[in-house]
């Protein structure tokens, strides 16, 4: 009884005051406000970076993808540049480029790929492979800006985004 009451007066010492919080109501307030951080955190990062999603036209898990990434495209307003590894084109991303060498020097041994790229300061960091989900987007950007990205092949980015189209 004297620890609860301890715990009731004193927070640093309530478990359900440390981390993510137990009460319904709570963890509502706490979910809500992790969404908004993380749409401010990749709408900070769409002024300055681009998604390189790298893709096979006769890849079923990039045909189930590509809509996802579209849809989070058009909500948050990052640029994806779509980079096809076989040379075939997706119908949400009509505008891809083919691959140029950027797949190999990343390491790109499955599809679909998905990578943040800052191009002007040459930082590429990888996001995922296989089919993510909207909010695994989300939670993945938000983690790297707030870690602020770790570069993983600088360099590569503006040799993937000097390529013409198709």
């Amino acid at each position: 009884e004297v620890a609860q009451r301890v715990g009731w007066s004193s927070p640093e010492f309530d478990p359900t005051q440390q981390g993510r919080p137990v009460n319904a109501r709570a963890l509502e307030v706490f979910e809500r406000t992790q969404f908004e951080s993380r749409q401010r955190a990749v709408a900070a990062l769409a002024r300055d970076h681009v998604l390189l999603f790298f893709f096979r036209s006769d890849c079923p898990y990039c045909h189930a993808f590509a809509p996802i990434l579209d849809s989070f495209r058009a909500r948050y307003g990052i640029g994806i540049v779509a980079v096809s590894v076989d040379g075939g084109a997706l119908a949400e991303f009509p505008d891809f480029r083919r691959d140029n060498g950027i797949a190999t020097a990343l390491g790109v041994a499955q599809v679909p790929a998905l990578f943040l790229a800052q191009p002007f300061a040459g930082r590429i960091t990888a996001l995922g492979f296989g089919v993510l989900s909207d909010s695994e987007l989300l939670e993945r950007l938000a983690t790297v800006a707030a870690q602020d990205g770790g570069a993983v092949a600088a360099g590569t980015t503006r040799t993937a985004l000097r390529q013409e189209g198709p």
